[in-house]
């Protein structure tokens, strides 16, 4: 029985043509490997000794880069597209390592990178002048990501038909978004760090390379998206204040008070105006008081209806995002989990604290509790930071190892994929633009569900 081939098939099946001479056809490969038996002439021609055996050149030079190339194949990337967008063999392998050490799409400019790095010609001044193909293609391969994370994704991406039926290519679609990110991440991975996949819905520790824990997370509603980035968390803050932000203040606070103004004592909220000073809310009339010029700050009180419940972990960053607990963990049953006002709320959050903080003397988890128990705001500083990663992997390894394909609940793909269009192996190039990955359903995910359960969630590292 046939199988569909694979993209390590594809290069082969690329050069391998067929000719068809009257009712028989035959390859030409196989053909060019056999000595021809019979001259124009007719007579069999004289043929040296050994002349079937005789040594291969060993490739260098810019012959040697041109063949190194095609290990881009295993990424999904085409190398002819290579030295399309480029003047020279060099310049096209010092593209290619641009592309796998940091991305073919520039997160700045959201466009394809089309320049090539000069900083990777010292890899090739540093390789002998003997080196052959793969001596080329080994010092790539080193470039790309090495997490299991990435090779686990690359692996199955290798398992993928070259010419794939409409779900086989949605699932390579999200292979390559996702293999793009992950090439986009900075510095290793195999590290101590903490992973938050949004599409996934989780929160995921790895150490040395490997999974430690994996944890239910609520993130961004669609209009008030969870952004990707990288930090390191810094300190933990146990039975936090939440600092309202103005836009949520603006958004969510004010008509929330303007129906029941009794919620302000009731949920712990204080009221400060711009200079600080605490206002008693009993003597202020919400329905006066303009969205356009909003005079108060609104603060909560740490207490078992606190926005960000007993714990948040503190990584400063421009999008004053973070991870922290909640008080409503009913949500963390649901398949779909974006309700939040772009922070990401996670399950557990003080086994997660005490993962956290396990290389800071002083906070086992026994301290841990101790300290939630006072109910006072108290901050944790980790003895070393720790990286955190928020990704957005549309192909993600399930807990039993298995890939698993998951909505592009942001519709954020097919915008990747369009940058990345140029440099995608042909039998994808086109689909990626007329194909969207995101599911005709995603814009309503919020659907159902009452406004007060996205109020909570928003975030500033600001503390109490």
């Amino acid at each position: 029985m046939q199988t569909a081939p694979t993209w390590k098939g594809f290069i082969l099946l690329a050069l391998t043509s067929v000719t068809a001479a009257g009712s028989v056809a035959s390859c030409t490969h196989e053909a060019a490997r056999q000595p021809a038996l019979i001259n124009e002439a007719g007579a069999v021609p004289d043929l040296p000794v050994g002349a079937d055996h005789l040594p291969v050149p060993a490739l260098t030079g810019d012959e040697a880069i041109r063949q190194s190339l095609d290990s881009l194949s295993a990424h999904g990337l085409d190398p002819a597209a290579y030295f399309s967008n480029t003047q020279s063999a060099r310049d096209a392998w010092l593209l290619a390592a641009t592309h796998l050490s940091g991305g073919v799409v520039d997160p700045r400019t959201q466009m394809a990178r089309n320049e090539p790095d000069q900083a990777f010609a010292a890899i090739l001044e540093r390789l002998p002048p003997e080196s052959g193909p793969d001596d080329f293609a080994q010092a790539l391969q080193q470039l790309a990501p090495q997490s299991s994370l990435y090779m686990a994704l690359k692996a199955e991406l290798g398992q993928q038909p070259v010419f794939p039926q409409l779900e086989e290519r949605d699932r390579a679609l999200s292979l390559l978004a996702s293999l793009e990110k992950l090439r986009r991440l900075p510095g290793e991975t195999h590290e101590r760090h903490v992973l938050a996949n949004i599409p996934g819905f989780d929160v995921i520790t790895f150490e040395n390379g490997a999974e430690v824990s994996r944890r239910a997370a609520v993130v961004g509603q669609i209009s008030r998206q969870t952004p990707e980035f990288s930090d390191e968390i810094e300190f933990v803050i146990f039975n936090p204040w939440w600092e309202v932000p103005a836009s949520i203040a603006v958004r969510d606070k004010l008509p929330q008070f303007r129906r029941d103004p009794g919620t302000i004592t009731r949920l712990g909220y204080k009221i400060h105006d711009l200079s600080g000073q605490q206002v008693n809310p009993a003597e202020i009339d919400w329905n006066k008081v303009s969205a356009n010029a909003f005079p108060y700050r609104i603060r909560q009180a740490p207490g078992s209806f606190n926005a960000l419940g007993q714990v948040k972990f503190i990584f400063p960053n421009v999008y004053d995002v973070y991870l922290h607990d909640t008080p409503e963990k009913s949500l963390f049953t649901r398949t779909d989990r974006a309700f939040s006002s772009g922070c990401i709320r996670v399950s557990d959050p003080l086994g997660l604290a005490e993962w956290v903080l396990a290389a800071t003397p002083g906070w086992g988890r026994e301290h841990i509790d101790e300290v939630v128990r006072t109910g006072r705001e108290t901050r944790a500083s980790l003895a070393a930071r720790l990286p955190v990663h928020i990704v957005y992997l549309t192909a993600f390894p399930a807990s039993d190892g298995q890939i698993a394909y998951l909505q592009d609940v942001y519709g954020r793909d097919p915008a990747l994929l369009a940058a990345m269009n140029p440099y995608l192996e042909t039998s994808l190039r086109d689909a990626s633009l007329a194909g969207p990955l995101a599911d005709a359903g995603a814009a309503s995910i919020n659907d159902g569900h009452s406004e007060e359960e996205t109020y909570h969630g928003d975030c500033l590292y600001r503390s109490g």
